[in-house]
Formats: structure tokens, sequence, C-alpha cells
């Protein structure tokens, strides 16, 4: 008869560190820039926490999705990584939005277009990593 034993280590793996503490260093490095001139306005604190995490997720999958590429090196996980590192790009430009609305153009375009022009490629590259046959 075997006995599994339960160990509470095997909960919190590896990656849900590195994970936690891209997330938590994320927000502290861009806590004086972005975060403390938005104290005075209460509403756009959570927005901008929420795009931060984002950011923070999405440079996660990147790593992993990249690690993985250079493991197995297929078309498939390259798009997917770049799908992924376009989602920080599009998390970059709404963050720069919501920080500070209204101030940032480029060229004739507002960060919140051009961060949806970016969520755009990022759907077009998950969509030829998903309908790609490797």
């Amino acid at each position: 008869m075997i006995f599994t034993v339960f160990r509470p280590q095997s909960l919190i793996d590896p990656k849900s560190k590195i994970l936690s503490l891209l997330i938590f260093s994320l927000v502290v490095i861009l806590a004086i820039p972005v975060i403390i001139p938005g104290l005075s306005q209460h509403y756009t604190d959570f927005h901008i926490l929420l795009h931060l995490t984002g950011i923070g997720f999405a440079s996660f999958l990147t790593i992993v999705a990249a690690t993985a590429y250079r493991r197995v090196k297929t078309r498939r996980l390259l798009f997917t990584t770049i799908a992924f590192g376009t989602f920080i790009l599009a998390e970059i430009f709404w963050l720069i939005d919501a920080a500070w609305e209204s101030k940032y153009y480029f060229w004739t375009f507002s960060s919140f277009e051009i961060g949806h022009v970016t969520i755009f490629f990022t759907l077009l590259m998950f969509a030829l990593s998903v309908f790609r046959r490797d």
C-alpha cells in the first residue's frame, strides 16, 4: 500500500513565485512616476493597478513562452511569444493613457488608439499560432 504525503511546499511552485515577484517589482518600480501623482484622483488608482498587473502577467507569459520556444523551436510558440510581447506594448500604451489621459500623442494617434492597434496585432499573432500546422 502506497501512502502519499501532503507537502505544503508543493502548493507554491517556482513559477508562481517568479510571477509574484515580477508583479510586485513592477508595481514598486512604477509607483513613483505613475501611481503617486495619481493618488489625488482616487478613481484611477484601481485602473492603473489593473494595467500594471496586466503588464506583469504578460511579461511572465512572454518569458515562459520564449523559454518554451527556445527548447522546442516551433513557429506556433514563436507567434505566441510575439503575441504576449505585443500585449505588453498594448498594456503600456493603455497605462500611459490611464495615468496621463489625453496628454501623450504619437503622431496624430492617442496612446489609447495605439493600444487598440497592438491588441489587434496580438489577436493576429494568436490566430496564426492557433491555425498554424507544425
